[in-house]
C-alpha cells in the first residue's frame, strides 16, 4: 500500500514463492595414492556452488569408508577433501560418497557416487633365490650365503614389498646357525653343524612382507652335499731301528702327512694308531699313538705272524677314515749259537774215589747277529752217564764260564758220560755244546788205594797167597791159591784193564776145596792186565800180559 499525507492507500496483495537450489551436477574423484598397502587416498571435489547455495555438506555410505576412512585435509563442509584408506579392498556394493549443497532455504538433494577404490593386493611371489657355497669342505662348518631380489616395487594392483622373511625347514635345519643377516636381511648367511647331504623335505624359504599381506613363498632346496670323514692313510712306513738285541726291539711306524679337504672329504686333523696280535703290546718309546709317527720297543723276540699288524687312521670333523693295515715286520731273533769247544782239565793228583776235572767254555761271548741276540752267560748242565752221575760240585758255578767236578766212579768215560754247556741270551738260552767226559780209567784197589805196578813180571809170579801162571799168556791162565778155598772164605777176583774198565768178575766161580782154577779171557787184545783179588782179609793186584 501506499502512504500520503491524506491517509494510506488501499493494499496490493502477491503471493510468496519459496524454492532450494538443485543438487549437485556431479563428484570428481581423483586417486592420489592408490598402490600404497595401508595408505590409500583419494580426493573428492565438489562443483562450485550454485547461486542460491551457501555451502556444501559431504558423507559417505558402506563399510569401506566407515571402517577403514580418515580425511586427511578439508573436512565434511569443504568443497574438496581428502580421504585414506587403510583397507586395500575393492570398494564394494553400497561404498559410496555422497553431496548435498545448504542454502537459506534448506539442503539440495544429494549426488552420490560409487567409491572407486580397486582392490590392493600382495606383491608378487618372489622370483628366485640364490644359493652360494661359501665353505662346503669344512667338517660340523659348512656355510652357505642365501641371496633374495630385491624388493619389488608397487604396481597398480600390487603393493609394495617392504622386507623379507626366511624360513629354514627339514632336518638340517637343526644344526643351521646364522652366520651373518638374519631373517629379515636381503642376504643371509649360514653354517651347518651337520655334514650330511640335503635331504627331501630340507629347503630354504623366502617370502615379500608389505603392509598388503606376505606375499606367497619361494622355496628352493638346499644344495648341501655329503661331506664324508678322510680317506684311509695310503701307506705305513715302518723303518727297523733295533732288530737284534733281545728283549728290546725297536721299531719306528710313520704315516702320511694329514691330507687337506677336497669337495667331498673333510680335512684330516689328527692320527689314531693300534697295534694287534700276539706280540703283545709294545711299550712307546717316542712319539703317542695320535702323533704321525712313533718309536716302538717290543720285548717279545718272535717274528710278526699273521694277524700282527700296525693301523693307523685319520681322525676329522666328519669322523674317523678307515684304517691302514700293515702288517708288522718283526723278524724272528733266535738264542746264540751252541759253544763252539769246551776244554777239559784234568787236576792232578789223580785221586781215586775223587778225580777232579776242570772245564772251560768260550771265552769270548759272541754279539748279536741279525738272526740271532748277543749271548749274556754260560749255563753249565750237570755231567751225565754212567761216570758223569758220581760228580760233586767242587768250585765254580754252573752260570760260570769255568767249572769243576769230583768224580766217585775211577772207571773210564763210556758212551753217555758228557758235560754240557751253552749261552745265555735275553732270546732264551742257546743250543747246548756236549762234550764226552775224558776221564780215564784208575786202578784202585776196593779200599780205595791205588793200584800201582810192580817192577818185573815173572813167567810164573806167586805171593804167599796166590799165583798165576803162565804169565805172560795168550788169554789161558790159571790161578793157584795157598791151600784149598775154604767156604768160610771170601774170595773176590776181577780183571781189569789198563783204563780201568772191569772186563770180568770171578766171584763165586771157585767151588770149595779147590786150590786151582783155569780161566779163559777171550778176545782181548795184546796187553797189560790187572787182577785185583780178595782172599780172606787179604788184598793184592798182580799184573798180567796178554800176548797172542
Amino acid at each position: 500500500y501506499y502512504l500520503s499525507s491524506c491517509d494510506t492507500s488501499l493494499a496490493k496483495s502477491i503471493a510468496l514463492t519459496r524454492s532450494v537450489v538443485a543438487a549437485p551436477t556431479a563428484i570428481t574423484i581423483t586417486p592420489i595414492q592408490t598402490n600404497v598397502c595401508g595408505a590409500r587416498k583419494y580426493r573428492y571435489s565438489a562443483p562450485a556452488l550454485p547461486a542460491g547455495a551457501l555451502g556444501y555438506v559431504w558423507s559417505f555410505v558402506g563399510n569401506l569408508y566407515n571402517n577403514s576412512g580418515t580425511i586427511d585435509s578439508g573436512t565434511v563442509n569443504s568443497r574438496v577433501l581428502t580421504v585414506t584408506y587403510t583397507s586395500n579392498a575393492a570398494s564394494a556394493a553400497g561404498d559410496s560418497v555422497k553431496l548435498l549443497y545448504t542454502t537459506g532455504c534448506g539442503n539440495s538433494a544429494s549426488k552420490a557416487a560409487k567409491l572407486s577404490n580397486t582392490a590392493l593386493s600382495i606383491p608378487a611371489v618372489p622370483t628366485a633365490i640364490t644359493i652360494t657355497p661359501l665353505i662346503i669342505n669344512q667338517c660340523n662348518n659348512r656355510v652357505y650365503r642365501y641371496s633374495a631380489p630385491n624388493l619389488p616395487a608397487a604396481n597398480t594392483t600390487a603393493g609394495a614389498a617392504s622386507g623379507w622373511l626366511w624360513e629354514l625347514t627339514g632336518s638340517m635345519s637343526e644344526f643351521a646357525t646364522i652366520d651373518s643377516g638374519d631373517e629379515g636381511s636381503q642376504k643371509m648367511v649360514v653354517s651347518y653343524a651337520s655334514n650330511d647331504a640335503a635331504a627331501s623335505g630340507d629347503s630354504i624359504k623366502l617370502t615379500y612382507l608389505s603392509g598388503c599381506g606376505n606375499s606367497l613363498t619361494k622355496a628352493a632346496k638346499m644344495t648341501n652335499t655329503k661331506l664324508s670323514a678322510p680317506a684311509a692313510p695310503s701307506a705305513i712306513t715302518i723303518t727297523s731301528i733295533q732288530t737284534n738285541v733281545c728283549g728290546a726291539r725297536r721299531y719306528r711306524y710313520v704315516a702320511p702327512l694329514l691330507p687337506s679337504a677336497s669337495a667331498t672329504t673333510g680335512v684330516a686333523t689328527g692320527y689314531v694308531w693300534s697295534i694287534v696280535g700276539g706280540l703283545g703290546t709294545p711299550t712307546i718309546d717316542s712319539g703317542s699313538l695320535t702323533t704321525r709317527g712313533f718309536i716302538a720297543t717290543f720285548a717279545s723276540n718272535a717274528a710278526a705272524a699273521t694277524g700282527d699288524s700296525v693301523r693307523v687312521l685319520y681322525t676329522s670333523g666328519c669322523g674317523n677314515s678307515l684304517r691302514k693295515a700293515s702288517k708288522l715286520s718283526n723278524t724272528a731273533l733266535g738264542t746264540p749259537l751252541a759253544p763252539a769247544t769246551v776244554t777239559i782239565q784234568q787236576i792232578l793228583p789223580d785221586v781215586c774215589g775223587a778225580r777232579v776235572y776242570r772245564y772251560i767254555a768260550p771265552a769270548t761271548l759272541p754279539g748279536a747277529t741279525a738272526t740271532a741276540g748277543a749271548a749274556s752267560g754260560y749255563l753249565w748242565t750237570s755231567p751225565t752217564g754212567t761216570v758223569g752221575s758220581t760228580f760233586t760240585l767242587d768250585s765254580g758255578s754252573t752260570s760260570g764260564r769255568i767249572i769243576r767236578y769230583r768224580y766217585a766212579s775211577n772207571a773210564a768215560a763210556g758212551v753217555g758220560d758228557s758235560i754240557r754247556v751253552r749261552y745265555t741270551s735275553g732270546c732264551g738260552n742257546g743250543v747246548n755244546k756236549a762234550q764226552k767226559l775224558s776221564n780215564l780209567a784208575k786202578v784202585c784197589l776196593t779200599n780205595g788205594t791205588e793200584i800201582t805196578s810192580r817192577t818185573s813180571i815173572s813167567q810164573n809170579q806167586t805171593n804167599s797167597k796166590f799165583a798165576i801162571y803162565p804169565n805172560p799168556n795168550k788169554g789161558q791162565f790159571k790161578i793157584r791159591f795157598e791151600q784149598p778155598v775154604s767156604k768160610t772164605q771170601k774170595i773176590a777176583i776181577s780183571l781189569f784193564d789198563e783204563k780201568g774198565n772191569c772186563i770180568r768178575k770171578i766171584n763165586n766161580l771157585i767151588n770149595e776145596g779147590e786150590i786151582e782154577k783155569q780161566f779163559v779171557v777171550d778176545n782181548l787184545s795184546n796187553g797189560l792186565y790187572f787182577i785185583n783179588y780178595i782172599i780172606g782179609n787179604q788184598t793184592g793186584v798182580e799184573r798180567i800180559i796178554i800176548l797172542r
